[in-house]
Parts: structure tokens; sequence; C-alpha cells
């Protein structure tokens, strides 16, 4: 309740100016983020590597080497997991035989802000080679991570 009279009496008062504190961080606001870890292993470690980049590329974000001078932290769980696959294909007449390793990247991710609220979360699937389906799902979590801030600011 108090929150909420806090909020009020800022955008009364103060209508151009942005009460971030009172209000509450938004995604949107987010400039700055720390990607912390995706839990413990290889797999884990690749697939926070390749989310880095990926953020790096969308210059949406700049990513930072500490939770301290981040506005936000993006974490979550990931591993890859391997299939074998065997089966039959038939092209032009001619039968072949196909056989091989499928791998498939999962991972749940979340953006906490400053205050430790949840601003966004999302999970999600990668599949392809061992260094693919890593891959696949980082511009995965990137894509969603950007088309969910573009809403927000075409909300505003």
């Amino acid at each position: 309740m108090v929150g909420r009279a806090l909020a009020a009496s800022c955008l009364l008062f103060f209508p151009n100016f942005m009460c971030a504190q009172a209000l509450g961080q938004r995604l949107q606001d987010v400039h700055k983020i720390y990607v912390d870890a995706f839990g413990t292993g290889d797999d884990a470690e690749v697939i926070r590597s390749k989310v880095i980049a990926q953020l790096v590329k969308s210059g949406r974000f700049e990513v930072v080497q500490s939770q301290d001078m981040a506005d936000a932290v993006l974490t979550g769980a990931g591993q890859v997991t391997s299939s074998q696959y065997s089966g039959a294909s038939s092209i032009g007449g001619t039968v072949s035989a196909r056989s091989g390793t499928m791998y498939q990247a999962t991972a749940g991710v979340r953006i906490a802000g400053k205050d430790q609220k949840i601003l966004w979360a999302d999970d999600a699937t990668g599949r392809g080679s061992s260094a693919r389906a890593g891959s696949t799902l980082a511009d995965k979590i990137v894509k969603d991570l950007l088309k969910e801030v573009l809403k927000k600011d075409r909300g505003k």
C-alpha cells in the first residue's frame, strides 16, 4: 500500500521524472547485464559463453564482468544431452542408412533486477551437433529476450 502511494505521488508531483525506485525496475530499463553461471560443468560454461557472445552481438546490452556493475543479472541452468539415432532414407529410389548422435541443449533462464525481482524468465531448447546445439540455444535465449524488450518498449 505504501509503495502504491509513493508511486502515485511520484507521478503526480513529478510527471516528467522517471521514478524508478518507486515504480520498481523494468526490463526495458536494463542496459548492463552480468551473465552468471548456468550451472556446473563444461556444458553449462559453453552455454554461458555463447549467451554472452549473442548479447554482445545484439548491441542492445552491455555485458559487464561483475554483478556490482550491472543493472540486472541473467542466470539459469543449462545442459546438453545426446541421443543416438538410426534410420533409412530413400532418395530417387536409392535407400541409404543413416545413424549418428543428436545433441539437445536446454536451459531455463531469468533476469533479476537490483532488487532481486524477476524481470523476465524463459526456457529454450537448441538441437544439432554438439557445438551447434549450444549456439542454437544461445541464439534463442537472446532472440526471445530482445523480442520481450521490444514489446515492453512499444508498450511505454
